[in-house]
């Protein structure tokens, strides 16, 4: 039974990737912007089976924050003449972090369905090429293999620490076990990973968006 649409996680077998021996990221760190338009988030919700699958939290660091800021400008509600301004700055970002939290148990199965439809929107909109939407697809279940069998349990957090050019990874339970922790080097990683969030048709990108002004 197809439940789900689950966020984009990848990796290139062009970049680099290494592990990390850091703590994973925090939405509370003191690095994040404060103030309005400085964070995103929504509950990810089918209604057809009334269930609450996932949330979704974007924290900005302050230079994103302030690029955002200057394109919202004097507009103090969301509008769909506004969509293209926003989406095009978050998908720029070169700093920020994407926090996807699980409210319920989802199988790996389930899950790459939502890495290949990400990925399509992304393609159809010219945000990746037909060559990085391959290596993400190929890549995905070599990367993610810690959790192949398990996939994810209610309570997980999948985090993404985006940076100019790098993203790194992290799966961490509900009781902090860290099952996935990579960084991925390369100038284009962060540019998937917010596609995967902020394509249109895509459907995290206009709850996102809209909750800017919550």
């Amino acid at each position: 039974m197809k439940l789900l649409r689950l966020p984009l996680a990848f990796v290139f077998s062009a970049w680099l990737s290494v592990a990390s021996a850091d703590a994973p990221p925090s939405s509370t760190s003191q690095e994040w912007a404060r103030g309005p338009y400085s964070a995103m988030h929504m509950l990810l919700e089918k209604t057809v089976f009334n269930v609450d699958v996932l949330t979704v939290e974007v924290r900005l660091g302050r230079q994103v924050h302030r690029r955002l800021a200057e394109a919202i400008g004097t507009n103090k509600q969301y509008s769909e003449q506004l969509v293209e301004r926003l989406a095009r700055v978050v998908l720029d970002a070169d700093d920020a972090l994407v926090e996807v939290r699980y409210l319920r148990d989802i199988s790996f199965e389930q899950w790459m369905e939502g890495v290949v439809e990400n990925l399509d929107h992304a393609e159809a909109a010219k945000l990746i090429t037909k060559e990085i939407r391959q290596r993400v697809q190929e890549r995905v279940p070599v990367a993610f293999a810690a959790i192949k069998r398990r996939g994810y349990e209610r309570g997980d957090r999948l985090l993404y620490r985006v940076r100019a050019d790098s993203v790194r990874m992290v799966v961490v339970g509900e009781k902090g076990t860290i099952y996935v922790d990579t960084t991925d080097i390369g100038k284009d990683a962060p540019r998937v990973v917010m596609a995967s969030y902020f394509a249109p048709r895509s459907e995290f990108r206009e709850p996102l968006l809209r909750s800017l002004f919550d």
